[in-house]
C-alpha cells in the first residue's frame, strides 16, 4: 500500500480519508490532506521549522496533529508547506516547515475545527487508515 489521501463528498464541510503503511505515514498524509484542502503554498519558501511533541493514543495523536495545524493558522498566521511525523518514546514529533499566510494562495475555506463525528484511525493488514471531517 502506498501512502495517500482522497477527499470524500460532504454537504457543508470537508471530509477526507488518508492512509499509509505506517502510523507516522498515515498521520503525515492526514495533515497534508488538511492543508491541501484550503491552501497552495508551493510557490513560497519556508520561513521557519518548528517541532512539536505530541502524545496520546492513536486517535488522540491524529486529532492533536490536525488541531496543531489549525491552531498555528489561527494564532501564528502560518501553514505547513512540508511536514514530517516521527515516533518518539513519548508519542510523536511533528516537524513543520512553515510559511506565513501572506505568502500563500488560499484555495478553499479555512478550517475551524475537527469534528469527532465519523472520526476514525485504524490499523489493519493493509496498514493504517483514517477518516476525518473538518468544520469550515
Amino acid at each position: 500500500m502506498s501512502a495517500g489521501f482522497r477527499y470524500l463528498p460532504h454537504t457543508a464541510d470537508i471530509r477526507f480519508e488518508a492512509w499509509g503503511t505506517t502510523r507516522d505515514e498515515c498521520l503525515a498524509q492526514a495533515a497534508r490532506a488538511l492543508v491541501d484542502s484550503f491552501v497552495d503554498s508551493s510557490a513560497a519558501a519556508p520561513a521557519r521549522t518548528t517541532t512539536v511533541e505530541l502524545d496520546g493514543g492513536d486517535e488522540q495523536v491524529l486529532l492533536a496533529v490536525l488541531d496543531e495545524i489549525i491552531y498555528r493558522l489561527d494564532a501564528e498566521d502560518t501553514v505547513p508547506q512540508d511536514l514530517d511525523v516521527r515516533t518518539t518514546p513519548a508519542g510523536i514529533a511533528l516537524t513543520l516547515s512553515e510559511v506565513d499566510t501572506d505568502q500563500v494562495e488560499f484555495t478553499g475555506a479555512t478550517p475551524k475545527a475537527i469534528s469527532l463525528h465519523g472520526f476514525s484511525f485504524v490499523h489493519d493488514d493493509d496498514g493504517w487508515r483514517c477518516a476525518v471531517t473538518v468544520d469550515v
